[in-house]
């Protein structure tokens, strides 16, 4: 059987490992191992997909795969093995027929089990499969605005109360400013070029509290 294959498109969001590694706040070394171990080992078998693409200036990866990423970096942090997390990949992926389970928005959370919303009713993804989902999946979801099929649309990687976003249909997917096309990275460099927040805030018309907000996501460790 053929494997399928994710596209690169002009416009859209595409990841180094570098830039995995400064959206989601973990060393490079770690962001590189869940790419090879998940997105070029794991997973391809499962769904028979592609999910990163190689091309001699290194590894990148899409947006939907970043997110998907996130979940598997959360609930490795919570303890659970590879094996459970697998598990709950494939039976979701396969329920949804889709190949990004992690990103749809019918998951939903019930006492410690992963359950997914069908219809109304509430189907255990694998009743082995225990999770702190409290603690993992709705703070994730609520990172995340869908469109209206459901779709990951855009992710605040610090909340929805922060103003840093990550949109793939902006700057390449860099993360920006809400409502802006202005990178955070170029403008925290900024900031350190001219040293005050509200010189730089009149420079770019923007919030103070914008400013900080750039600023807190680039310096977070």
């Amino acid at each position: 059987m053929d494997i399928g294959f994710e596209n690169l498109e002009i416009g859209k969001g595409i990841y180094t490992v570098s830039d995995l590694a400064l959206i989601l706040k973990m060393p490079k070394s770690r962001a590189r191992y869940w790419v090879n171990t998940y997105l070029r080992g794991d997973l391809p078998k499962i769904t028979n997909f592609r999910y990163n693409f190689s091309p001699e200036e290194g590894v990148f990866i899409t947006f939907n795969s970043l997110l998907e990423l996130h979940v598997f970096e959360q609930l490795r942090q919570k303890g659970h093995s590879k094996k459970k997390i697998l598990e709950a990949y494939t039976t979701i992926s396969k329920l949804y027929n889709t190949k990004y389970p992690f990103t749809i928005k019918d998951i939903v959370t019930a006492g410690d089990l992963i359950l997914l919303n069908q219809g109304g009713q509430l189907i255990s993804a694998n009743p082995s499969f225990q999770l702190h989902l409290k603690e993992v999946l709705i703070p994730y979801l609520e990172k995340i605005e869908f469109d209206k099929e459901g779709k990951a649309k855009r992710f605040f990687p610090s909340g929805k109360a922060n103003s840093v976003v990550i949109n793939p249909n902006v700057q390449f997917g860099s993360p920006v400013i809400k409502g802006t096309r202005i990178n955070v990275l170029n403008l925290v460099e900024d900031y350190h070029a001219v040293d005050s927040i509200k010189t730089l805030a009149k420079i770019y018309n923007l919030k103070e509290q914008e400013i900080n907000d750039a600023i807190e996501f680039v310096t977070a460790a």
